[in-house]
């Protein structure tokens, strides 16, 4: 792995990242202000997020009150792969340690 495919794929992956945060922050926007369901942005952003959340919401079925926990869970990850994996792609890019 090069330095410079080292920090492309360092910024590809924050890219998607940070378009993942937008959608699932729109999705929860979306809830709270009831907006239309046969809106064609409307679906697709639920179309995007829902197979994210589902796997989620498995895991946190058990957890009693009328929070979805899912979308928070999913800002997390992102947040941990961002500082993680982008860290270590950017200290690889940096060292020049392959």
């Amino acid at each position: 792995m090069t330095a410079a495919f080292a920090s492309g794929l360092s910024a590809a992956l924050d890219f998607v990242l940070q378009m993942v945060q937008v959608l699932v922050i729109a999705s929860v926007l979306i809830s709270w202000l009831g907006a239309d369901p046969n809106n064609g942005i409307v679906q697709m952003i639920r179309q995007t997020t829902e197979p994210i959340y589902r796997p989620l919401r498995r895991l946190t079925s058990r957890i009693p009150g009328p929070i979805d926990w899912a979308p928070m869970l999913v800002l997390l990850i992102i947040v941990f792969l961002q500082k993680s994996v982008g860290f270590y792609l950017q200290k690889i890019a940096r060292s020049g340690d392959f």
